[in-house]
């Protein structure tokens, strides 16, 4: 109805308005009495942040193993900061601290310990939220590791520590999602003269936010759509190119999206300096495996185990992950209730 007046309502924006406010009019965490029982959560990225928040919130000792040096996953590793300022980041892990969450940072599970030794130190429960850290590869000929190859992971955590990377002059992002948008637009603000993004479909099915979109092609990034790749050139050890060819769209009996098919005979090449794969991300297979996951209601196999975030269901956004983390907090309350009666 309203945009029949003038606009449609900005929700990004009204929800942009009440974040700034309550950062700069904060409240200080309630005083709220601990029930004695401590819950360990394996991984600070968003799942793991808003379960520890939740459980604090009902009186328990929460304390967060990080594998990385600094909390925050993908909040922290992933996303550019001219998408989410690190202060806005840090206020709001600070504001969790203050609630009486401990995080221990450089604690690696599998490595460092085991969900036994958790248990054996006193957690009542346990939640994985360690996310999707391992790239899916492109599966086309001759990928393997070249210098000038590299993950959208590897490349966004090493700009995030503004870490000098040598791209060369042309870059190609091969992805369609916000990691590859993400990625291109880290790569343009970098000492490199053109950014290609190629995308196996079109525009309209493309899954990066529109807006994003819109502000990498302001930016300067090039979007080849319908094009797929096939083999990476070499050169002495390095990438040199991409070969490619171009896709056309049929109709899926499955899913309803439409599947692309490569053309035959249209193989071309694009140069390239440094070719970056974002295809996609997923979790830990043999972790996933061991443990039984069970999407619903966010537990496991094991007694008292749960799990949260994009572990159980695969890379998601921001918001998705942080409501994982609330029902898993939900799931971890309502075991630990039950058992106490």
């Amino acid at each position: 109805m309203r945009g029949s007046f003038d606009e449609p309502l900005s929700i990004k924006l009204l929800k942009r308005f009440l974040a700034d406010y309550n950062a700069e009019n904060p409240r200080p965490p309630g005083t709220v009495k601990t029930n004695g029982k401590k819950v360990a959560i394996v991984g600070a990225g968003p799942a793991g942040l808003t379960a520890a928040h939740e459980l604090a919130g009902c009186g328990y000792n929460v304390e967060i193993l990080e594998s990385y040096p600094e909390p925050g996953g993908m909040l922290a590793c992933a996303i550019p900061v001219f998408r989410l300022p690190r202060e806005i980041l840090k206020r709001d892990i600070e504001y969790i601290e203050r609630m009486g969450v401990t995080i221990k940072t450089g604690i690696c599970l599998g490595t460092d310990l085991s969900i036994s030794d958790l248990q054996r130190g006193g957690a009542y429960a346990v939640i994985i939220a360690v996310g999707t850290h391992q790239g899916i590869k492109m599966n086309v000929k001759n990928e393997k590791d070249l210098e000038g190859y590299m993950d959208c992971l590897e490349f966004l955590a090493r700009y995030a520590k503004d870490e000098k990377i040598p791209l060369g002059d042309e870059v190609l992002v091969v992805g369609g999602g916000n990691a590859a948008i993400d990625t291109a637009r880290s790569a343009i603000r970098m000492d490199t003269k053109k950014v290609t993004i190629i995308y196996r479909r079109g525009p309209e099915e493309m899954p990066a936010d529109r807006n994003e979109v819109k502000e990498a092609l302001i930016e300067g990034v090039v979007i080849k759509f319908l094009t797929a790749p096939t083999k990476m050139i070499a050169l002495n050890g390095r990438v040199s190119g991409l070969e490619c060819v171009k896709t056309g769209l049929v109709e899926s009996s499955g899913s309803g999206r439409r599947r692309p098919v490569n053309i035959a005979d249209s193989e071309f090449i694009i140069n390239a300096d440094t070719i970056i794969s974002a295809v996609g991300q997923e979790p830990d297979k043999e972790l996933r495996k061991a443990l039984g996951v069970n999407c619903e209601p966010m537990s496991t196999r094991m007694d008292g185990v749960f799990c949260a975030g994009d572990f159980v269901n695969g890379p998601t956004t921001v918001v998705e992950a942080m409501a994982s983390g609330k029902r898993a907090a939900r799931a971890v309350d309502g075991y630990l209730s039950k058992k106490n009666n």
